[in-house]
């Protein structure tokens, strides 16, 4: 073998490499596009389907109901108004307690 054919075989090698990575990273970005655009649709649907079930249950159905049917509860919940927190007596300071009608503690 000569050195320009070692020099084409190597050539050969790299644009080989070359094309097999560019293959690899144009199939990656093609899943990774679907995956995002599944995701999407996804949460689409989502959004869909716990909005009508908010209009079902608005309607008189119960979630026990709709179960019976066969009909899975939406991933998200209904949401409503946030809890108020409970103060334990744990959580209350010596001033709270001195400040207390009765004074004692």
């Amino acid at each position: 073998m000569d050195i320009q054919q070692i020099e084409e075989a190597a050539n050969r090698k790299l644009e080989q490499d070359r094309n097999d990575r560019i293959v690899a990273v144009r199939e990656y970005a093609a899943a990774a596009k679907r995956s995002a655009e599944a995701r999407a649709e996804l949460a689409a649907a989502d959004e869909d389907h716990l909005a009508k079930y908010r209009v079902a249950i608005r309607h008189g159905w119960t979630e026990s109901d709709l179960k019976g049917f066969g009909i899975e509860p939406p991933a998200k919940k209904l949401g409503g108004r946030p809890r108020k927190a409970r103060t334990s007596p744990r959580s209350r300071t010596p001033e709270t307690v001195a400040e207390s009608p009765t004074g004692e503690h």
